[in-house]
């Protein structure tokens, strides 16, 4: 029986290596894809070069994500609402198919767009080879300037397919790259290929309940006035204990107490105040279930900006009375 089970835990280990590798392959394929004319062809030669549909999804992220890039100056992320006019539901649904062709064809021949583009394409390319999948609308945020303000109109929208009739997240507009100096920098992140729902509901609030509870996110309000976790959050697998909200009022005279839940990859703390850049080395003190960290307040109102062992994870809005 030991050895059964064994062999049976060996084959999954390995199945589980072999599923990720010929996922790698996919993207090493994307790379060669060339000379596309169209969605069409783009579609078509994705369904016969791959066999299975998370093969084939993961061919359309790659190839997004290598392919579009951000428009970093739109006049608007999403558009307001548009007026429709429709006998029935049947009519109302062929419209809005119509707009989403319609911005995927224009995000295709352009090579450029927000994630309105990159997620209507997504979805526009998956409709085409008969891989079920939902727009999901919502909320992101990005800046610590926004910490504390509720959005009064939605500003994202990502995707979700099912395969193997279980639903999988991802962001493809998160996944081609990052900002850097207000200038778009393209970069194929995987991280963002069915993302971990722990990962995603730090940054983006859907606003349909259904993907709402799918995601077991928090309230609009507790999400828009926790602080802005960073990648170095996850990786180091922190929790904030206090402060909850990411508004921090504090005096001069008053060090800022961050307290996070105890872990060994709590190692090195760094912080820096973007009224002036310049990197200090945090006072920590380590309990039984919690590490205290200590920081010098700053002179004026400023964005706390807090690195765990050299990656970015948290950041927060200081006010000083």
């Amino acid at each position: 029986m030991k050895k059964t089970l064994s062999f049976l835990l060996l084959l999954l280990f390995f199945s589980n290596i072999s599923f990720s590798q010929d996922l790698t392959k996919v993207d090493k394929i994307m790379y060669s894809y060339n000379g596309i004319t169209s969605i069409k062809e783009l579609s078509e030669r994705i369904d016969y070069d791959f066999k299975t549909d998370i093969e084939k999804v993961r061919a359309i992220y790659t190839w997004i994500a290598l392919n579009i890039e951000y428009d970093y100056f739109p006049s608007k992320l999403l558009k307001s609402p548009e007026l429709f006019v429709f006998n029935n539901d049947g009519d109302l649904k062929r419209i809005k198919q119509r707009k989403i062709r319609q911005a995927a064809q224009k995000t295709f021949k352009t090579k450029k767009g927000v994630c309105i583009g990159f997620a209507y394409l997504f979805h526009n390319i998956c409709n085409l080879i008969n891989i079920k999948s939902e727009l999901i609308y919502g909320y992101t945020r990005t800046s610590a300037d926004r910490i504390g303000i509720i959005p009064e109109e939605k500003n994202h929208v990502w995707n979700a397919v099912k395969i193997n009739n279980e639903w999988i997240l991802m962001d493809v507009t998160f996944g081609s790259g990052y900002l850097y100096k207000n200038v778009w920098q393209r970069h194929l992140n995987l991280e963002y290929f069915n993302v971990k729902r722990s990962k995603l509901r730090l940054t983006h609030f859907p606003a349909d309940i259904k993907w709402h509870t799918f995601l077991n996110q928090k309230p609009l309000k507790e999400f828009c006035y926790a602080p802005l976790y960073k990648k170095g959050f996850q990786k180091n697998k922190l929790e904030v204990l206090a402060p909850k909200s990411g508004k921090i009022v504090t005096s001069n005279n008053n060090r800022i107490h961050i307290k996070l839940k105890k872990t060994d990859k709590i190692k090195d703390v760094k912080y820096l105040f973007s009224s002036n850049y310049k990197i200090h080395n945090a006072q920590i003190i380590n309990k039984e279930a919690f590490s205290s960290i200590y920081l010098k307040p700053p002179k004026k109102n400023t964005t706390l900006h807090i690195y765990v062992n050299n990656e970015l994870s948290l950041e927060y809005k200081v006010k000083v009375n």
